[in-house]
């Protein structure tokens, strides 16, 4: 493990105490390493890169119990350690006084976050893994679903198993799954993102777990036949607050924000949202405080949306991603994410 940056405990022991205290005593960010039955071949999970999306922590936490011995070796990062333990647990994507660190896989790397990053970027690339899947979960509630920057067979057949869309992204946000973009020695290794689904939902833990089980448990991730019905969808816009535009959370329109998000707008989460479904109320100054823009800064938030009667409409069908109830969260990144069908 010379020259590795971040700690690796290798083959880490059974603990059955609570996973808050289990990561206590994990000191920070660290590696999990599992040998395995061929130990020249590895695959990579990465965890916990925001600390309010808990699943492939709680799920590794549970799987650990049971000792497994994988067919390769098999890498978990547990990333933003500090973020996930400050008080209350499992509600921060990062501390105060930190940056997004999904959002600092790029020059220059600054502040710890971007340190940290770097650091990580160091580690995969002295594994060149086999495969690479970053687990996180959804900010508002909704089934798991999967992102990737291209289309690859390996990506395609796993993500098949485990959700039923795929979306391929030409949004460049500095996010881990975009390292093979950017990493010479990491192109063309597959890595995506698996969003497990809510942080409280049930379901989304037995996501990550299936995920554990199915990378130690197969020989050849080549050999993985195609999952049928998988939704492949393409070039999603990324629905935003303009600055200085404020946002707020209800059953009726507020009067002192821009834009007034229906309470459960995380429903649209699932199924295909309709023209005719009012996804909220904008204030006087409209559809102005939305942006929409690609992967190449091209707007688009009028194509999407209308206003009808002060509520906010889409203009066709979309398929909606993403979609939170955290106005924080909506404030600091995104509203969410939307792909129009034909």
């Amino acid at each position: 493990m010379k020259g590795l940056s971040l700690p690796v405990i290798t083959d880490p022991p059974v603990d059955h105490r609570e996973v808050e205290a289990w990561l206590q005593t994990l000191g920070g960010p660290v590696w999990l390493m599992l040998e395995g039955e061929d130990d020249r071949r590895c695959r990579v999970v990465t965890t916990l890169l925001h600390g309010n999306e808990p699943s492939g922590t709680l799920a590794l936490h549970r799987w650990l119990v049971e000792r497994p011995r994988p067919r390769t070796r098999l890498a978990v990062l547990l990333a933003n350690v500090r973020g996930a333990l400050s008080h209350p647990a499992f509600t921060h994507r990062h501390t105060p006084d930190d940056r997004d660190l999904n959002r600092c896989f790029q020059p220059p790397f600054a502040g710890p976050a971007g340190e940290l990053a770097r650091s990580i970027i160091q580690d995969l690339e002295s594994w060149a893994p086999e495969c690479v899947i970053d687990l996180h979960n959804t900010s508002g509630n909704g089934p798991a679903f999967a992102v990737a920057t291209h289309r690859h067979p390996v990506v395609e057949a796993l993500t098949g198993r485990f959700c039923e869309q795929l979306i391929v992204t030409d949004l460049r946000l500095g996010s881990l799954m975009e390292l093979p973009l950017t990493v010479p020695r990491l192109a063309g290794c597959p890595v995506f993102t698996l969003e497990c689904g809510g942080a409280l939902q049930p379901a989304a833990r037995d996501v990550a777990d299936g995920l554990y089980r199915l990378l130690a448990e197969c020989p050849d991730l080549t050999a993985l036949p195609s999952a049928p019905g998988l939704e492949v969808l393409v070039h999603p816009l990324r629905v935003e607050l303009r600055p200085g535009a404020s946002v707020a959370y209800d059953r009726s329109p507020r009067p002192d924000v821009d834009v007034t998000l229906w309470a459960r707008i995380d429903e649209h989460n699932r199924g295909v949202t309709s023209p005719a479904a009012p996804l909220g109320w904008l204030g006087h100054h409209g559809l102005a405080c939305l942006q929409a823009r690609d992967g190449d800064g091209r707007e688009h938030v009028g194509e999407l949306f209308c206003v009808r009667k002060g509520r906010l409409h889409a203009r066709r069908p979309l398929r909606i991603f993403m979609a939170t109830t955290n106005s924080e969260i909506a404030r600091s990144d995104c509203l969410f994410y939307a792909v129009p069908l034909a």
